[in-house]
């Protein structure tokens, strides 16, 4: 979610950017300079802007607002400077998927590409083109980011020390909910799922007889991205890939063709073409299975079913989670989602959340956690929690988290001091 997020503001930096020079007050320049990488004012005015309309108390005009979003700037583009220093690198395939997510996004926020070009005032090349190199350079920062501090963590005695000290000026927790669920994924029917299987099956049966893998990619491949590539997937790391693929890849010689790999996307007749320690190329068919409105109203009603069993008494909200729930993150925890803060939900959630009694289960609801697995869940509210100043005996998860975003944030600005000294930086005035 966090690299979509990071994709968004690309697109829309990018567009008013452009919003920015077509006004024509004040040509663009380089403000700064970062490792050789200049930073634009253009690109500051473009956050300056997101901010403000992020925040409307942000004054885009207060030199001091301009200064850390300038510094920002610079410690980002130092870090991407040093991720290609240290060889970090991202896939063309990674770059493309973020791309396609964040256009797919915006469209469906606004309503047709036509909208979406009117209010960027760009066509859509351009906003692929012009977001393509943003989004890899924001891919390489993020991955350096991790790499230097991902592994952070605090101890209790850490978690102690912190409240210890901060107790009495720690915000207040706002509304929360304690929450559970449990999901079923929307699965095809049985006869679709082997329909889909046996045209895999032909298709495999074709590539061994001799017929061209790339021409039988770009003849059935439901694989719209790679279709006219030969499926090729590029070198990747195995664990870039859903556990089921990289799996059964794992066990395929170089040249060798796959049986038909089930995943959520559907079934892959894939091809070996090279692999190292932890990274694999291959090509691959997709054949996708299709999942009707029948199927979505087979996993509601299993769902509602399950619900009216928990509801009359038969059966408790946890052991039904751990017994039936598709989702296997929280399945285990008996479906617990934790303390959520009221505020951070969904409005349309919120709302139902505030009309619904303690102890309650909600009728099925849509969710979906990415494009390939669809399906409805429904939720136990446990309990309300209202505000409340914060102590180890209550809130020791929200404290915890407090502490290791303390303690990111210093190793971050080391970080960024480090680089500072090492490589050359310098603002342009």
């Amino acid at each position: 979610m966090r690299a979509i997020a990071l994709a968004l503001v690309v697109v829309v930096s990018l567009a008013a950017q452009q919003s920015i020079l077509h006004e024509g007050d004040v040509l663009d320049r380089v403000e700064a300079v970062a490792a050789g990488e200049p930073i634009l004012k253009s690109e500051v005015d473009a956050q300056l802007l997101l901010l403000a309309q992020q925040n409307p108390t942000i004054k885009p005009t207060d030199p001091d607002v301009r200064q850390r979003v300038l510094d920002a700037l610079i410690n980002d583009r130092l870090m991407y400077v040093q991720a290609q220093l240290d060889s970090i690198s991202v896939s063309d395939d990674e770059v493309t998927a973020q791309l396609d997510a964040t256009i797919q996004q915006l469209v469906s926020q606004v309503g047709s590409e036509e909208r979406l070009e009117n209010i960027y005032q760009m066509p859509m090349w351009k906003i692929r083109r012009d977001g393509r190199e943003e989004i890899r350079k924001r891919l390489l920062t993020e991955r350096y980011r991790q790499s230097k501090l991902g592994d952070i963590r605090v101890s209790p005695r850490e978690v102690e020390e912190l409240y210890q000290r901060y107790k009495d000026s720690l915000p207040v927790i706002g509304k929360q909910y304690e929450l559970y669920h449990i999901v079923r994924y929307v699965q095809p029917a049985q006869d679709a799922r082997q329909t889909a299987l046996l045209r895999a099956k032909s298709i495999r049966d074709s590539i061994l007889a001799g017929a061209d893998f790339c021409a039988m990619a770009a003849r059935h491949s439901d694989d719209a991205n790679t279709r006219a590539t030969c499926g090729d997937l590029g070198m990747r790391k195995c664990d870039d890939f859903v556990p089921e693929f990289c799996s059964a890849c794992k066990k395929l010689q170089n040249g060798e063709i796959s049986m038909p790999i089930e995943t959520p996307f559907g079934f892959h007749i894939v091809r070996m073409l090279e692999r190292t320690l932890d990274q694999i190329h291959v090509n691959h068919i997709l054949v996708s299975i299709p999942r009707g409105e029948s199927d979505r109203d087979r996993a509601r009603t299993d769902l509602e079913r399950l619900r009216q069993r928990i509801v009359n008494g038969e059966i408790g909200f946890e052991d039904a989670a751990r017994m039936y729930s598709d989702e296997q993150d929280t399945r285990g925890f008996g479906g617990y989602l934790g303390k959520l803060a009221a505020s951070n939900l969904e409005p349309t959630l919120q709302q139902l959340l505030d009309t619904l009694a303690d102890g309650a289960v909600t009728s099925p609801l849509p969710y979906s956690t990415n494009p390939t697995k669809q399906g409805f869940h429904i939720i136990w509210k446990k309990r309300s929690i209202p505000p409340h100043k914060p102590t180890l005996e209550t809130d020791y998860k929200e404290l915890e988290n407090f502490a290791l975003t303390i303690k990111q944030q210093q190793a971050y600005e080391r970080l960024v001091a480090t680089l500072r000294r090492q490589l050359h930086w310098e603002v342009l005035r």
